[in-house]
C-alpha cells in the first residue's frame, strides 16, 4: 500500500486521501488475506490518543485504515508523514462508511458524529467512548440512569452491530510494558452480536491483546463503563507459546 513519506510531493491542500484509490481501496467485509488473517476495511473516527495509537497499530497489521477528526484531512497528513505508517486521512463521511468503525471521540461528541442518515446495514462499530463529560482538572461522567453508552450508539446507529471494547483501560497502561514475560494484558469485550464480536476480537488480538467476550451490552457493556465493576481492572493472561503450559 503506498504511503506517505517526509519525501512524499503531495500538496497537503488538495490531499482528500493518502495512498490507494477508492477503486483500488474497495473490498468487501472480510478482505484480501494478509499474513496472519484477513485485512478490514477500517475508519477510525478520532484522532486524539486512543483513536491515533489504534489506527497505527491496525494499520501495521496489514488492515486498509482510514482516519478522521474534527480538524479536518490537512491537520492530519503531518502527523502520518512523521509516523511513515500506511494511514489514510479522509473526510468523517467516508471514514464512517467503512466496514468496520472505530468510535474513539469524546462521549459529547457522539450525537454530532452519527447524526447523519446512514445505511448501517450490519457494519459493525467498535465503541472505544467512556462516558465523560468533561475531563482534567473536572473531570464529570454522565449520568445515563438504567442506560449506558453502547446502547445509546446502538440506537443511534440502527443496522449497526455494536461491539463495546477497548474502554476499560487507559491508552497508555492498555500497551504498557508487561510485568513478565509469557502474558498477555486482557481485554473486555461485550457485544450482542456473536460475528460480530468475533470479528473483534480479531481485531483485538491484531493489537497484541487477549481478548474476552463477557456478554451483551446492556449487561456486560454496563460493567465496562466508567464505575462499572470492569472499568480500570487490569488482567493477564499466558500468552500463546505459553498457554499449553498452564
Amino acid at each position: 500500500m503506498p504511503k506517505l513519506t517526509r519525501n512524499s510531493a503531495v500538496g497537503a491542500g488538495r490531499l482528500q486521501k493518502v495512498g490507494l484509490s477508492p477503486a483500488e481501496f474497495g473490498f468487501s467485509k472480510r478482505g484480501a488475506p494478509r499474513a496472519g488473517g484477513y485485512r478490514m476495511k477500517i475508519g477510525v473516527i478520532g484522532a486524539a490518543t486512543v483513536g491515533w495509537t489504534l489506527a497505527k497499530k491496525l494499520a501495521g497489521k496489514g488492515h486498509d485504515v482510514q482516519i478522521a477528526n474534527s480538524r479536518g484531512v490537512e491537520s492530519l497528513v503531518p502527523r502520518i508523514v512523521d509516523a511513515d505508517m500506511p494511514l489514510q486521512p479522509v473526510l468523517l463521511e467516508e471514514a464512517l462508511s467503512n466496514d468496520l468503525v472505530l468510535l474513539a471521540v469524546p462521549w459529547v461528541k457522539i450525537r454530532e458524529v452519527l447524526d447523519r442518515q446512514l445505511d448501517w446495514n450490519g457494519r459493525i462499530i467498535i465503541d472505544a467512548t467512556n462516558i465523560f463529560t468533561s475531563y482534567a482538572p473536572d473531570f464529570q461522567v454522565d449520568d445515563l440512569g438504567n442506560d449506558s453508552g453502547s446502547e445509546i450508539i446502538a440506537r443511534l446507529t440502527p443496522g449497526a452491530r455494536v461491539v463495546k471494547a477497548f474502554n476499560t483501560l487507559p491508552i497508555e497502561k492498555m500497551f504498557a510494558p508487561l510485568p513478565a514475560s509469557g502474558l498477555k494484558r486482557v481485554l473486555f469485550v461485550a457485544g450482542n452480536n456473536e460475528p460480530a464480536v468475533k470479528d473483534v476480537m480479531n481485531i483485538v488480538r491484531d493489537c497484541g491483546l487477549d481478548p474476552v467476550a463477557i456478554g451483551s451490552l446492556a449487561v456486560a457493556g454496563r460493567q465496562m463503563e466508567l464505575h462499572g465493576a470492569l472499568n480500570g481492572l487490569e488482567l493477564f493472561s499466558p500468552s500463546d507459546d505459553n498457554k499449553e503450559m498452564v
